[in-house]
């Protein structure tokens, strides 16, 4: 993996209020090539956080004011894309595994091993990339559902169960025909070359119906 480059692309931050340690990880990353960006608290984070790239953050779990975990309930509401590596010096078990239900890539306990962390993080570039690319187009595909109509949105729904046109039809009331005429509708509203493609997406990438 060409570290420098995804580096570039995905944001790295460290959000922890233990100055000397930041410090310490920024060196750290900076002598594997990858740039990063110190925060010495949630709320500090949240006003250099750009949500409109990818993002890779150490995060602490005992901070003032809102601790990490809090801080990744927010971001699962704002920026479901981020990779997170939480880091705690508590060893806290319970803790681990409720952040890693809720998402976190990895959880660390201080003092970390140097190389494990690099790791961490050169995973989590790449994870983190790969996520925002999904986000995006996840939202491209919600906005495209919104243009369709109450009908539309109903065969559409049932495509993606599965259901030919005929049985379709059936469960909706209406005629073969007027199911195929409304398949073309969804197909020239979303721009999708297929049915089925727009099917496949839509489960791929977990869009909700609106």
């Amino acid at each position: 993996m060409d570290t420098a480059k995804d580096s570039r692309s995905t944001q790295v931050y460290i959000v922890d209020d233990d100055a000397e340690l930041c410090e310490s990880v920024s060196w750290l990353l900076d002598s594997a090539g990858i740039d990063s960006t110190i925060c010495h608290n949630a709320d500090e984070f949240l006003t250099e956080f750009d949500r409109q790239r990818p993002a890779c953050i150490i995060l602490d779990v005992r901070m003032p004011r809102m601790s990490g975990p809090r801080l990744q309930e927010q971001l699962n509401r704002i920026a479901p894309h981020v990779a997170i590596i939480f880091v705690s010096a508590h060893g806290d078990i319970n803790m681990s595994v409720s952040t890693m239900k809720a998402g976190a890539q990895d959880f660390l306990e201080k003092p970390y091993n140097p190389q494990r962390l690099i790791d961490a993080v050169q995973f989590g570039i790449e994870g983190a990339s790969v996520r925002f690319d999904n986000y995006l187009k996840s939202r491209q595909l919600s906005e495209k559902l919104a243009l369709l109509t109450p009908r539309e949105l109903e065969v559409l729904a049932l495509v993606v169960e599965g259901l030919p046109s005929q049985n379709i039809g059936r469960r909706l009331g209406m005629s073969v025909k007027t199911v195929d005429v409304h398949r073309t509708r969804i197909k020239m509203k979303t721009d999708a070359d297929s049915i089925g493609t727009l099917a496949r997406d839509i489960l791929r990438f977990d869009v909700p119906f609106p």
